[in-house]
């Protein structure tokens, strides 16, 4: 009898599969560093979807199990083989196959990057609207995987909202065919949306139809000081009775600009004198073409701040007066990950309803002091559709490995703070390996023995992404 190995060398041949060296760690994890080994068997890198079935068929004959691979730009270890599994790696299969300008839809290859069906949208004068700061590396694969957000949300939804159609490999190896081009098609279960946040743990994506739509004609960009937390969300209820469209509505607290500004040597360089506690970046809509509406649009948000501003609720605004200005606006906001990264940031991502952000977050920074003495917590994120990011950042006196070992104990106080705030313990980052354990503070009894249920009916033997989700389901 062949060898694992034997097989998938001769559906891929050698140059497809890594079986040794460095380049094993390289796709066995992805941005998510925890407490866990890095440990794949094999790296296949099939180029179609032919090669995706054979692998998928050769693992489940040799009771193999699969972690599917994207972009590896996840931060919940949900690409992240741990116990000798076979990574499925999607880079070489990473067309764009077609744009229908039409019916504003694209058909592309799970490999695609999100910039590149950006790009490729472009070309046709339409927009995919799914948009973070990853989209270089990411994968629409693991996008849909994940379910991913991004900053424009608010106004665009997730990106199960533009997914039309996928081809999924499941465990029999078998590729379905789950939705496709048309917009209407109420036949029955919508199986296509069970794959779309799963994190590919009942099979693997290897194509989607998603939808497009036109750009918006121009857009305005303020970033506002506001005094603290509650206030925010004051500005963000403001802004939406003034009648504008909103794109985006960021928040980030005055330790994450400070660290933003010495990530760029420019210390003292900051937007407001004097310093602000919150900050909230703005982005409307420009709903119609020409500098007539621009004008009007930028007139109606300056009116909309001024009166905050009158009534307390903001101290400063900077409005983009141009493209560039708006783009450096927006890279305060977008270069926070980046600044906060040598300082070992402990993240969390998290939602709660917006009306309650400002409880829940002055209920957190008391947990904090209380569990965490000495260890500084900055907060940005999506005010607009209540998603935060929570990080501890390290002391510089502090051993890294006690950081950390502080800081997995405090989750349990962190989530218990989500759930009595009616909250998830992911809203964009998924669970993977870093949040089973948790994932009960957002699901109840009934939800998990229903997913259990799905996992089993789909992947009875745990072919795919074994231990990630649901804590229950090991490697076969």
């Amino acid at each position: 009898m062949s060898t694992l190995r034997e097989e998938l060398t001769a559906a891929l041949g050698e140059d497809d599969l890594i079986t040794e060296g460095d380049d094993l760690a390289f796709y066995g994890a992805d941005r998510c560093r925890g407490d866990w080994p890095v440990a794949p068997s094999l790296v296949a890198l099939p180029r179609t979807v032919e090669q995706v079935q054979a692998v998928v068929r050769a693992c489940a004959r040799h009771g193999a199990a699969i972690v599917p691979s994207g972009g590896r730009t996840g931060l919940a270890g949900a690409a992240t083989a741990t116990q000798g599994e076979v990574v499925l790696s999607l880079e070489r299969m990473h067309r764009v196959l077609e744009v229908d300008p039409a019916a504003r839809l694209l058909r592309c290859e799970a490999g695609a990057t999100v910039e590149a069906v950006h790009q490729a949208a472009a070309a046709h004068g339409l927009v995919y609207p799914i948009d973070f700061a990853a989209k270089g590396s990411a994968h629409i694969g693991g996008s849909i995987a994940t379910n991913a957000g991004g900053v424009k949300v608010l106004r665009y939804g997730l990106t199960r909202d533009w997914v039309l159609g996928l081809r999924v490999v499941v465990a029999s190896g078998e590729c379905l065919e789950l939705g496709g081009a048309l917009v209407k098609n109420n036949t029955g279960y919508d199986l296509r949306q069970l794959f779309i946040g799963a994190e590919g743990t009942l099979g693997v994506v290897v194509e989607a139809t998603l939808r497009l739509c036109a750009p918006p004609p121009g857009r305005v960009v303020a970033l506002c000081a506001v005094p603290d937390e509650a206030r925010v969300l004051e500005l963000f209820a403001r802004v939406r009775a003034h009648g504008l469209t909103l794109q985006a509505f960021e928040c980030f607290d005055a330790g994450c600009l400070r660290r933003v500004l010495e990530h760029r040597g420019r210390a003292d360089a900051g937007p407001f004198d004097p310093p602000s506690s919150q900050h909230a970046l703005v982005e409307v809509e420009v709903l119609q073409p020409g500098d007539d509406a621009r004008e009007a649009t930028y007139d109606a948000l300056a009116e909309c701040l001024a009166d905050a501003q009158d009534a307390g609720t903001i101290t400063d605004a900077v409005l983009a007066a141009s493209e560039h200005q708006a783009l450096e606006l927006w890279a305060l906001r977008e270069d926070t990950s980046e600044s906060l990264h040598r300082h070992h940031p402990h993240k969390s991502d998290i939602a709660v309803p917006v009306a309650a952000l400002p409880r829940f977050l002055a209920a957190w920074r008391q947990c904090v002091a209380e569990h965490l003495p000495g260890v500084e917590a900055v907060v940005f994120g999506h005010i607009g559709d209540g998603n935060l990011h929570l990080n501890l950042l390290q002391p510089e006196q502090e051993p890294l490995a006690d950081f950390q070992a502080r800081c997995r104990a405090f989750d349990a106080h962190s989530y218990a703070l989500v759930a009595a705030h009616h909250g998830s313990v992911s809203a964009e980052h998924g669970i993977g390996l870093l949040k089973r354990e948790h994932l009960h503070f957002s699901r109840s009894p009934g939800e998990l023995a229903m997913m259990r249920a799905i996992k089993q009916a789909l992947d009875p033997k745990g072919l795919f992404n074994p231990g990630k989700v649901l804590v229950d389901h090991a490697a076969p």
